[in-house]
């Protein structure tokens, strides 16, 4: 087998490589493998200059792809529960911070059903509308809206 498909072949494993873990590592390796496989096609006896060109490559392509790599979101964008339900008001429909429900009651909203409670522990009727502050897996905490 000629060396320039080795190089070829080569270039084809770093890409799936970095295919599968997604993480800008195997990209310039596998843009490198690339030119050293042109420059096997050209000089096919100079090993050298192949692996110069790998060399070379290499580092130029990890520093073209360095700020891609350091690039955060610029906005943090919120998903699940907190996006939808955090900051919103809702309708208290079975008490909150009674005695003998642990201060668990009962909001609505969005036509949905969840388990709340108070933020302060103070008691909240049922009918009040409350704003929810956080969520902790199935209980929102609330706070009685300032009218």
């Amino acid at each position: 087998m000629e060396i320039f498909k080795i190089w070829a072949i080569l270039g084809f494993v770093f890409l799936f490589m970095e295919i599968m873990t997604p993480s800008m590592f195997f990209l310039p390796l596998g843009g490198a493998a690339f030119f050293a496989a042109v420059a096997a096609f050209k000089y096919p006896d100079n090993y050298w200059i192949q692996g110069g060109m790998f060399a070379l490559f290499a580092v130029i392509f990890f520093f073209v792809t360095r700020p891609f790599m350091r690039r955060k979101p610029e906005k943090f964008e919120q998903t699940g529960v907190e996006a939808k339900y955090i900051g919103q008001v809702a309708q208290v429909i079975k008490d909150i911070a009674t005695p003998n429900t642990d201060g668990i009651g009962v909001i609505k909203i969005y036509g949905e059903t969840w388990q709340a409670k108070s933020i302060d522990n103070c008691e909240i009727k049922a009918g009040e509308m409350v704003k929810i502050v956080k969520n902790e897996s199935l209980i929102m905490f609330v706070e009685r809206c300032k009218e």
